[in-house]
């Protein structure tokens, strides 16, 4: 920290006591004792991260949140972290003045290619910095971005903010208070596109900047408040004269949505998005948007893509929450003005740049190793750079319209989750919007031990290099013929099938399949990927006594000794459904991995949590049907003849021979004829429920597709014919007898005949 400078600073500013100085002074150094070198923090993102570990809300208060190790606060927490905020803002201001001043000749935004160099001092409020013949930066509240027409350019990524982005942003404006300082988005790097300009005022001063940009960078921001304005506009809060356009290069039908659909949302019923969802933190479940989602798409085919689905996600959660927390006239009117008045983008504009190449560069420079952007999505704006630079202006216009075309219809595709998944259905890789850099790294057989950003170095050399200018539009090539591949095996069911069993089960990933399989015909294919499933299941185990068996033969899996085998054969059993008797429809491996599956047992284990008297004897019934025990009648009776579960247990030889039953019935519960596969929300309602009572919520949640709780549920095939005992001669309701467990283990090797093994060829264990 520049603590003798930023004292002077305070000084000379002449709206601070001598108490408040040291204050501040001490605040920065207690923020810099827990976090580092302020400089340094501004240097690498205009301490932009250090000001996200002191946000603290109100909401924060409540719930208790403690602040970002390892700083510590004496005394109020809430109080405390706004007094940092305020002079971390402080000491922002005082470095961006610094900057602007011509002390330190750095980068405002971008890089080396646009130095801000001047002597003129931005104003105490931060206003304005315009240098002439040079760049324009100001700082713009949101007022002044009305009646302005922002183009989002060819090779920009797609709108991905989703919950967390919004929420985040309306509790900041909404917790925002003035005597904090500045509040300030980040920057809107824009090109002029036409020479047209507006005089706007700020702070009793006039200036000129253009009404027609492309944008460079901070797309997302842009169409955010767009979204938010929009909506506030529809309900009569705004003016129509504070909004401002957004126009779409080759994502027409996206610039047509916000133009023309956005009121489909701002109608929608969205009453499932309740108060405490907006107020817990759990930005990944997007369960209830994403139904609402599928009910709105349905009516609004046409607009069935990526960028529309994150406008209905964020509008929806915009939407709500306003409901939710403005629905108090005085609150809402304050939180526009914050809006209108207070929140400020840095504005920089462009206003030399010479062709479009420099642009795309600058959007390189500037995006480079965020977080936000990922590989595939700087690897279009090089391609895009590299067919400008190889063709002339009227072909290259052409060919990067078919370029971004393809490319939103390989991401559109990939975005289908039933297609994913058949592929990739590691949850914790490509969450970050893009989908499609799954693609580059199958290309470039990207190495496990790799960075996010292995495919993109690897063609910015390419292009760096420029031995071979062919090379990067070979590459676009060879991602199509893989996608079509991948396509290709998607379209045929029983390619699909397999292919989706192998990466799910974890046997294979699909750049193993596509190596291993490198130049197949379609039957070479279909029959190697049944080998690989026979392969896979001839693994062996040992017993005790030294003698080799096959783990995944019936009589081995179980749910305890092999848990991991007997998922993936009861997967099969299910996969195959589908293939034998559901010509047409697809496996939903997306369901398999997002509910996540597991396995249940039909009659629960043991009955040690249940008390009532009758449950109790219930499962002894089931046990007894299932193990087909003789004197089990008798049993029941004694078991019944006690009024409560109490007097049972003061009657100690019944209580012995009971617990011998239970002991012995344990493990058998553990078998594959008790086993089956639920999703996570109905096997944690069912609990230790007995086989009457669970067939009963299972056609419930089956026919509503919601369990007790109101999550959505999905019961496999398979499950439900368990359940309604379609391979039992004799059906009975009631119990699950040894009769039915026979039976369902018959038809699971019945249909994987091809692949559960039998018997070992020599039972004699190997010298």
């Amino acid at each position: 920290m520049l603590r003798k400078e930023f004292k002077d600073w305070l000084i000379d500013s002449e709206k601070y006591d001598t108490t408040t100085i040291n204050s501040r002074l001490g605040n920065c150094s207690t923020i810099e004792q827990a976090y580092g070198n302020l400089d340094g923090h501004y240097e690498k993102d205009r301490l932009s991260a250090v000001s996200k570990l002191l946000k603290y809300s109100k909401q924060d208060q409540r719930e208790g949140v403690k602040p970002q190790l390892p700083l510590e606060i004496d005394g109020n927490i809430y109080t405390g972290l706004a007094t940092l905020r305020q002079a971390l803002n402080r000491y922002l201001e005082f470095k961006l003045e610094l900057e602007a001043d011509g002390d330190s000749v750095e980068e405002i935004v971008l890089n080396n290619d646009f130095k801000i160099i001047n002597n003129s001092k931005l104003t105490s409020n931060m206003s304005q910095l315009q240098i002439e013949n040079e760049n324009t930066l100001l700082l713009l509240p949101i007022k002044n971005l009305s009646n302005k027409t922002f183009e989002i350019g060819s090779y920009q990524r797609g709108y991905k903010w989703s919950k967390k982005e919004i929420l985040e942003l309306l509790n900041d404006i909404d917790n925002y208070e003035q005597k904090e300082g500045l509040y300030c988005l980040q920057p809107l790097v824009l090109k002029p596109l036409k020479n047209q300009k507006e005089k706007i005022e700020i702070s009793n001063t006039t200036y000129n900047i253009f009404t027609n940009n492309e944008v460079v960078d901070g797309q997302q921001r842009t169409t955010t408040i767009f979204l938010l304005l929009k909506y506030l506009e529809y309900k009569g809060w705004i003016d129509k004269s504070c909004l401002y356009e957004i126009e779409f290069k080759t994502r027409e039908r996206s610039g047509v949505f916000l133009k023309e659909k956005l009121p489909l949302i701002f109608k929608s019923n969205l009453d499932s998005i309740t108060k405490e969802e907006l107020e817990r933190k759990e930005y990944h479940d997007l369960k209830i948007v994403n139904q609402l989602w599928r009910d709105f798409i349905t009516s609004n085919k046409d607009y069935n893509n990526v960028d529309v689905y994150h406008f209905f996600v964020v509008t929806s959660y915009l939407i709500r929450w306003i409901e939710s927390y403005l629905f108090n006239e005085e609150k809402r009117n304050t939180f526009i003005k914050k809006l209108l008045d207070h929140v400020k983008v840095i504005w920089y504009s462009l206003d030399n740049s010479e062709n479009d190449n420099q642009i795309i560069k600058v959007f390189l420079n500037n995006n480079k190793g965020k977080i936000g952007l990922t590989s595939s999505e700087l690897i279009k704006a090089l391609f895009i750079l590299d067919i400008k630079n190889s063709e002339s202006a009227s072909i290259s216009d052409i060919q990067i319209n078919q370029f971004a075309l393809e490319w939103d219809s390989v991401e559109k595709q990939l975005q289908e989750d039933n297609f994913w998944y058949f592929i990739q259905p590691d949850e914790e890789k490509y969450k970050d919007g893009t989908r499609i850099d799954y693609l580059f790294d199958l290309l470039l057989e990207k190495p496990n031990n790799s960075d996010d950003f292995f495919a993109y170095r690897y063609f910015e050399g390419k292009f760096n290099s420029q031995k071979d200018t062919k090379d990067i539009s070979k590459s676009w090539e060879n991602v199509i013929q893989l996608y079509y591949k991948l396509l290709n095996w998607y379209q045929d069911s029983e390619i699909f099938h397999f292919v989706g069993f192998l990466t799910n089960s974890n046997i294979k990933s699909v750049d193993k399949l596509l190596i291993e399989n490198k130049g197949k015909t379609k039957e070479e294919l279909k029959k190697s990927l049944r080998k690989t499933v026979r392969a896979n299941f001839k693994k062996k185990g040992k017993t005790e006594e030294g003698d080799e068996f096959f783990i995944y033969s019936k009589d081995h899996l179980h749910y305890e000794n092999y848990y991991l085998e007997t998922r993936k054969v009861l997967l099969l059993y299910n996969v195959f459904y589908y293939m034998d008797n559901m010509a047409g429809h697809k496996f939903p491996f997306e369901l398999f991995i997002k509910e996540k599956w597991s396995i249940e047992h039909i009659i629960p284990q043991t009955p040690k949590d249940i008390e009532d008297i009758d449950i109790y004897a219930q499962w002894f019934e089931d046990i007894m049907a299932y193990r087909e025990l003789e004197g089990g009648a008798a049993l029941i009776n004694r078991i019944k003849a006690y009024p409560s579960m109490e007097d049972l247990k003061k009657d100690k030889e019944l209580k012995a021979d009971l617990d011998k039953i239970i002991t012995e019935s344990e493990d058998i519960t553990h078998d594959l004829n008790n086993l089956l596969l639920l999703d996570r929300n109905t096997n944690s309602t069912l609990s230790n429920k007995l086989f009457d009572e669970k067939r009963n919520k299972i056609l419930q949640f089956d026919k509503s597709g919601y369990s007790d709780k109101g999550k959505p549920v999905f019961i496999p095939n398979e499950t439900l014919n368990a359940f309604n005992k379609t391979f039992s001669k004799e059906i009975n309701i009631k119990n699950w007898t040894k009769e039915d467990g026979d039976n369902y283990v018959v038809a699971i090797q019945e249909r994987l005949n091809e692949f559960l093994p039998t018997k070992l060829e020599s039972t004699t264990p190997k010298a």
